[in-house]
């Protein structure tokens, strides 16, 4: 691989070679008298014998290029680590990196802003008269009218990829919480199966994700209800193993009991609700307000500690917005 193929791939991000003359003006219209003026100094070698190739579109993707590099980072102070980009973008061609800084200080000194005529003087400092002089020669093939530019119209290169990964990083967190749902329901649904399989109140010897059951109601479409205060559970054993330690349930409800009895009804406010999400919240509530479950936790962790309990079908952001609003 080349020095310039590896330079270009290191700096994508910052700005991405275009294939042709029209496809900078396409992208830069201000590039027009840039590259009008490239081609002026062209002829000019030819008229008085020094046959010199430009290589115009290489030149303006490097002058372009370090205009990118220098507005998406700081400034550095150093001029030797521009003309090394410079320099190994061009294949280390003394001569056409020398123009392509010459090309950068003309955009620089058209562009707005204090940070374009710093790094302008930074490209100018200390060089030497031939340079100078290409500087003066250049200006002279430029069209009188100047084009005004923005820091943000090398920058579109750089705009385009961080929109792609914020799009990107959007699809994959909206993925995710789908996966999440489905993952549940597919539980959920198991958990239904032995339910109808074993027809009886608690499952022994289930596998892991079985958490525990529900009553069912006694008449199609009644809904169930949640359990009286003072009920408690039979035994204790159709709590999920680990449940009845979750940092959720108070004291009080550990010395009562009620930690199988609350883990039913939470289960029970998701089951054929079409709101489950408010459902499941409002149910929470109630439990705060009467002292069984702490009420001093937070959204995050109220949700990672309810999906250690019951099935739940949908995603943390929709949780924490419903939590955040009713608690």
């Amino acid at each position: 691989m080349s020095v310039t193929m590896r330079t270009r791939e290191l700096h994508s991000d910052y700005y991405r070679d275009r294939w042709s003359e029209s496809d900078l003006c396409n992208d830069f219209p201000g590039d027009k008298i840039l590259i009008d003026g490239l081609h002026a100094m062209q002829h000019h070698f030819y008229t008085n014998g020094v046959y010199v190739d430009i290589p115009i579109v290489r030149v303006m993707n490097t002058a372009h290029f370090l205009a990118a590099y220098m507005f998406a980072t700081t400034c550095s102070g150093d001029q030797t680590e521009y003309d090394a980009l410079a320099a190994m973008s061009l294949g280390s061609d003394k001569q056409m990196f020398r123009l392509a800084m010459i090309v950068l200080a003309a955009i620089l000194a058209r562009t707005e802003g204090l940070r374009a005529r710093q790094c302008r003087s930074l490209v100018l400092d200390k060089r030497d008269t031939d340079f100078e002089e290409g500087v003066s020669l250049y200006n002279r093939f430029l069209q009188s009218a100047e084009k005004r530019f923005a820091e943000e119209d090398f920058l579109i290169d750089a705009h385009s990829q961080i929109q792609k990964l914020v799009a990107e990083n959007a699809q994959l967190r909206e993925e995710k919480d789908q996966l999440e749902i489905q993952y549940r329901l597919m539980k959920n649904q198991q958990n239904i199966q032995y339910k109808q399989d074993n027809n009886q109140g608690t499952i022994y010897n289930a596998p892991v994700y079985i958490t525990y059951m529900s009553h069912q109601p006694s008449e199609v479409g009644s809904q169930p209800s949640r359990p009286r205060a003072g009920s408690q559970p039979s035994d204790g054993s159709d709590l999920h193993h680990g449940h009845g330690l979750s940092i959720l349930f108070t004291r009080k409800a550990k010395q009562e009991h009620k930690e199988s009895a609350i883990i039913e009804a939470l289960e029970q406010s998701v089951q054929g609700r079409r709101d489950k999400t408010r459902a499941l919240v409002t149910e929470l509530s109630q439990w705060q307000k009467e002292g069984y479950i702490d009420a001093h936790y937070n959204a995050r962790v109220m949700y990672d500690e309810l999906y250690k309990l019951i099935p739940l079908p949908f995603g943390y952001e929709v949780f924490k917005k419903h939590y955040n609003h009713t608690i």
